[in-house]
C-alpha cells in the first residue's frame, strides 16, 4: 500500500499564482491525499481565492506573516502521515511530478527528495537541481540558468530547495518541526539538508520531478531584508551545526571574509549591502544558539559536499560519479 502524501503550499499575497499552483497540484495522478494551504496574512484576497476555488484544500489562516520557517512548521503539524511535500506558491508542477517524488522517496535511505526546478518561461532551463555549499557556508542553487539536459540523473546533494521538496517526517530530528522558527526565511533548507545528512538520510535530486518556478517572486533580490537575513542565518546555522570548539577555529576565516566583503561594498558605493552585511554578521554571531548534537559531525558532511568556489564543476553529475544513482 502506498504511503499517504500531504502537500503544504505556503502563500502570502500570491494573487493568480496560487490558483495556477494549486491547479497543477490537485491534477497530479495520483493526487496528494491532503493539500494544506498556509496563508501568511495575505492582503490581496488570494486566501479567499483558495477558499472559493479549492474547497478540497485545508486553509490555515495565520493572520500575519510568520515567515517561511514557522509557516511550513504549522503546515507540518496539520499534515498527516510520514510524507510531506513543501511547495512555494510561485511553482507550477508538471504532470508526473508528485509520482516521481514518491518513487524516489521509496528508497528507504532518503530523507528528502528535491525537485527538478525549471524556469517558469522555459522548461529546458534549470532553476535548481538541489543545493550546493562552500567551506564558508555560502549556498546556492545548482544549475540555475543551465540546460536541464546537464542534470539528467538522480544524485545526492547537500540540501534540497525548500520551494519544492518531499520530506520524510520520521527522518527529521523533531517530527513536528521542519525548520527553526528564528530563521524566518532564507537558508532553512540548508540547515535541513545538513541535519538529514548528519543523521545518515540522503537528500536526493530527482530529475523526473519537474516543476516550474518563478525565482524570488515574493522577495526583492538584493534588498536589505534579504541580504541581512541570508547573512544572519548563515552564521546561526554554522554555529548550531558545528561543535563550538570547531566553530571557534573557523571564526577568524569567516569574519575575515565578512570584513573584506564589507570593505568592498563600501568601496563600490553599495551602502545598503554594507549595512546588511554588518548587521547580519553582528546578529548572527550574537544571537543565542545551541549546538545541535545529532548524528555525525557536520564537518563530515562538508567534506563530502562542500566545494572551493561556485565555478567548480560538480562531479556528481558526471557519468563516473560515485554519488550518481540509477534512475
Amino acid at each position: 500500500m502506498s504511503e499517504a502524501v500531504s502537500v503544504i503550499v505556503l502563500n502570502m499575497n500570491g494573487g493568480e499564482m496560487i490558483r495556477r499552483c494549486l491547479d497543477s497540484i490537485v491534477s497530479q495522478d495520483p493526487p496528494p491525499d491532503r493539500v494544506i494551504v498556509v496563508d501568511n496574512g495575505s492582503e490581496d484576497g488570494s486566501d479567499g481565492l483558495v477558499e472559493e476555488h479549492f474547497p478540497e484544500a485545508v486553509l490555515m489562516r495565520q493572520g500575519e506573516n510568520t515567515g517561511f520557517a514557522a509557516g511550513n512548521n504549522a503546515g507540518l503539524r496539520k499534515a498527516g502521515g510520514d510524507l510531506v511535500v513543501l511547495v512555494n506558491n510561485d511553482c507550477v508542477a508538471e504532470a508526473g511530478w508528485l509520482a516521481s517524488l514518491t518513487r524516489t522517496m521509496s528508497d528507504g535511505t532518503a530523507g528528502a527528495v528535491t525537485s527538478s526546478m525549471r524556469n517558469i518561461a522555459d522548461l529546458s532551463l534549470m532553476d535548481s537541481a538541489g543545493g550546493a555549499v562552500d567551506w564558508l557556508g555560502f549556498s546556492w542553487d545548482m544549475g540555475k540558468g543551465r540546460p536541464a539536459s546537464d542534470f539528467p540523473v538522480r544524485a545526492e546533494v547537500a540540501f534540497p530547495c525548500g520551494g519544492a521538496v518531499m520530506v520524510r517526517r520520521s527522518a527529521l530530528p523533531d517530527p513536528d518541526r521542519l525548520f527553526d522558527d528564528t530563521l524566518f526565511i532564507y537558508q532553512e533548507d540548508v540547515e535541513l539538508g545538513l541535519q538529514l545528512n548528519r543523521l545518515g538520510r540522503k537528500v536526493v535530486y530527482d530529475p523526473g520531478a519537474v516543476i516550474r518556478h518563478v525565482h524570488s517572486a515574493t522577495t526583492v533580490r538584493g534588498s536589505y531584508f534579504k541580504e541581512f537575513l541570508c547573512n544572519r542565518n548563515r552564521f546561526l546555522i554554522l554555529r548550531r551545526q558545528f561543535h563550538p570548539e570547531v566553530f571557534a577555529r573557523m571564526r577568524p576565516a569567516l569574519l575575515g571574509w565578512q570584513v573584506l566583503w564589507m570593505a568592498a561594498s563600501l568601496a563600490r558605493g553599495r551602502f545598503t549591502l554594507y549595512r546588511a552585511l554588518r548587521n547580519g554578521t553582528r546578529d548572527g554571531m550574537r544571537m543565542p544558539v545551541g549546538w545541535q548534537d545529532i548524528g555525525r559531525p557536520v564537518e563530515d558532511v562538508f567534506r563530502e559536499f562542500a566545494v572551493l568556489r561556485k565555478g567548480r564543476p560538480w562531479p556528481m553529475f558526471q557519468n563516473a560519479s560515485r554519488r550518481a544513482m540509477g534512475c
